[in-house]
C-alpha cells in the first residue's frame, strides 16, 4: 500500500483534479501490485529453500539423542543364597550421535538434483510472471491512452462544430442559409457531444483496466476524465468538469520500445525454461528412484553416558560404531514404477517446452509481421489524415462561399474525425506489438 501511494503522490504532481501517468509508473505498479508475480516469487524462494534442504542429508548428521526408561520389574539372577538385581528400574542413555551414508547408488543426490532443477523451474516461472505482469499493464495503458486519444480529437471536432454553428446560425438569421441547414449544424454538435459523453465513459473503464494492472488507486472525481488538453477549453458552452488526465506521449513509448522489434524471439524464454527444468527435475527424480534398488550402506556413532552398567548400578561412558546395510528385496515394482512415472513426466515437460519455444517464436514472428504491416499502413493514415483536413477546410470554404452543402461539411469532418482516430488506433496497435515482442525477446526490460 505504501508502494501505491508514492505512484499515486508522483501521478499527481498539479494538485487534486489532474492525474499524470507514465508507462514508466505502469510498469513499476503492475510489479509492485501483482498477485500471481509475488506468488510466483514466494514459490522461488520456496523450492530455493527446499533445494537446499535436500542437499543436507549429503553430509553427516550429528544430533544429541537421549532416551529415559523406567521397568517395574528388574531382573534378578541367584548366586548361591543371595539375590542380585541385573540393572535398576530406571535406565537412562544421552550423548552426541553421528550418521553418514557411505553408499545409496545416487537416491541422496538425485533427490537433491531434482529439488535443484524445481528451484531453477520456479525461478523462471517468476519471470514469466514477471513479464505478463509488464505486459498487461502495457496493454491496459496503451488501451488508455488510446481512448485519451479518442476524447481529445472528439473533443477538437466539437469545437470545430460549434464554430462552424455559429456561424451557420449568423447566416440564418441574416438570410443567407436556410433553417434547415442551421438545424443541421445543430444536430451535428449534438452528435459531437454525445460522442465526446460516451468517449468519456470508454477512457473512465479503460482508466480503471489500468488502475487494476498497475495497482493504482484513483482519486474519487474520476468518473468521467478528460485529456489534460482540454482543460479550461470551451465545449459546447461549457468546460469539462471532472479528472483532468495526462498520459505519455505516443512517440516517447515508442521509442522506448522499438529495439524489440530487431532483437528478434527469445532463445531461453522463461516459459520454456521453466519447463526444460521441469524434465530435469523429473529425470533426476527418476534417477533417485532407480539408485533405491541397490545396495544403502551408512556408517553410525556414538559417545554417550549410559546407566545402569548391567548389574552395576552406576553410569558410564559408552562409545560405538556401526554399519548398516540394506537391500530391497521385494516391494512389488514401487520404485520402478516410480521410476518410468519420473521419466514419462519428464519427456512430458520436454515436448511442452518445444511446443512453448515454437509458439513463442510464432507469436513473436506474427508481431513482427503486423509491426512491419501496421508501420507501412500509418504512412497511409498520415497522408489519409492530411487530405481528410484538407479536405474538410476546403468544404467549409466552398459551403461559405455558397458553392456546396451543409451535408457535405459533415461528411468532411466526420471523415477528418475518422481518419485521425484511425490514425491514433494503428499507434497503439503499433504499441502493443512492441510489448509483446518485447515480452518474447531475451533481453525484455522494463
Amino acid at each position: 500500500m505504501k508502494i501505491l501511494l508514492m505512484l499515486l503522490s508522483f501521478c499527481l504532481p498539479a494538485g487534486a483534479g489532474e492525474l499524470s501517468l507514465t508507462l514508466k509508473q505502469a510498469e513499476q505498479g503492475a510489479l509492485a501490485s501483482s498477485g500471481q508475480y509475488k506468488a510466483a516469487e514466494a514459490a522461488a524462494e520456496a523450492a530455493a529453500r527446499a533445494a537446499a534442504a535436500a542437499g543436507a542429508p549429503l553430509y553427516p548428521r550429528v544430533a544429541l539423542e537421549g532416551s529415559l526408561k523406567y521397568n517395574e520389574v528388574v531382573t534378578e539372577i541367584k548366586l548361591g543364597p543371595v539375590s542380585r538385581p541385573m540393572g535398576d528400574n530406571w535406565n537412562y542413555s544421552i550423548g552426541p550421535s553421528a550418521y553418514y551414508t557411505l553408499f545409496d547408488g545416487g537416491a541422496l543426490r538425485g533427490s537433491r538434483d531434482a529439488a535443484l532443477k524445481n528451484a531453477q523451474a520456479r525461478r523462471a516461472e517468476a519471470a514469466q510472471a514477471r513479464r505478463q505482469a509488464l505486459l498487461a499493464a502495457r496493454a491496459a495503458y496503451f488501451r488508455m491512452q488510446l481512448a485519451l486519444e479518442k476524447v481529445y480529437l472528439i473533443g477538437e471536432n466539437l469545437q470545430l462544430a460549434c464554430r462552424q454553428q455559429k456561424d451557420v446560425d449568423l447566416g440564418v438569421k441574416a438570410g443567407s442559409r436556410s433553417r434547415l441547414d442551421g438545424l443541421r449544424a445543430r444536430q451535428e454538435v449534438t452528435a459531437r457531444r454525445r460522442d465526446l459523453l460516451r468517449a468519456r465513459n470508454e477512457l473512465s473503464a479503460a482508466l480503471r483496466d489500468l488502475s487494476y494492472a498497475a495497482g493504482l488507486e484513483l482519486p474519487p472525481d474520476s468518473a468521467l476524465p478528460f485529456d489534460a488538453r482540454m482543460a479550461g477549453r470551451d465545449y459546447a458552452g461549457a468546460s469539462l468538469g471532472g479528472l483532468a488526465l495526462k498520459a505519455e506521449p505516443y512517440e516517447a513509448m515508442q521509442a522506448a520500445l522499438a529495439p524489440a522489434a530487431g532483437r528478434g524471439p527469445g532463445k531461453e524464454l522463461p516459459s520454456v525454461a521453466a519447463l526444460r527444468a521441469s524434465a530435469g527435475a523429473y529425470a533426476a527424480a527418476a534417477s533417485a528412484q532407480k539408485a533405491e534398488r541397490l545396495p544403502r550402506l551408512a556408517l553410525n556413532a556414538r559417545s554417550s553416558i549410559d546407566y545402569p552398567n548391567g548389574p552395576n548400578i552406576y553410569s558410564f561412558m559408552q562409545n560405538s560404531a556401526g554399519l548398516t546395510l540394506s537391500l530391497p528385496l521385494f516391494e512389488k515394482d514401487r520404485t520402478s514404477e516410480k521410476e518410468r512415472e519420473n521419466l514419462a513426466a519428464a519427456r512430458a515437460s520436454l515436448e511442452r517446452g518445444a511446443d512453448a519455444e515454437r509458439s513463442a517464436a510464432r507469436d513473436f514472428a506474427e508481431a513482427r509481421d503486423a509491426y512491419s504491416a501496421l508501420g507501412e499502413e500509418q504512412s497511409i493514415n498520415i497522408e489519409a489524415v492530411d487530405d481528410a483536413a484538407e479536405a474538410a477546410r476546403l468544404a467549409y470554404d466552398s459551403y461559405k462561399a455558397g458553392g456546396g452543402t451543409w451535408l457535405e461539411v459533415e461528411s468532411a469532418n466526420l471523415k477528418e474525425l475518422q481518419a485521425r482516430t484511425t490514425l491514433a488506433t494503428v499507434n497503439a496497435e503499433m504499441l502493443l506489438k512492441l510489448a509483446v515482442m518485447d515480452s518474447l525477446s531475451d533481453e525484455e526490460k522494463i
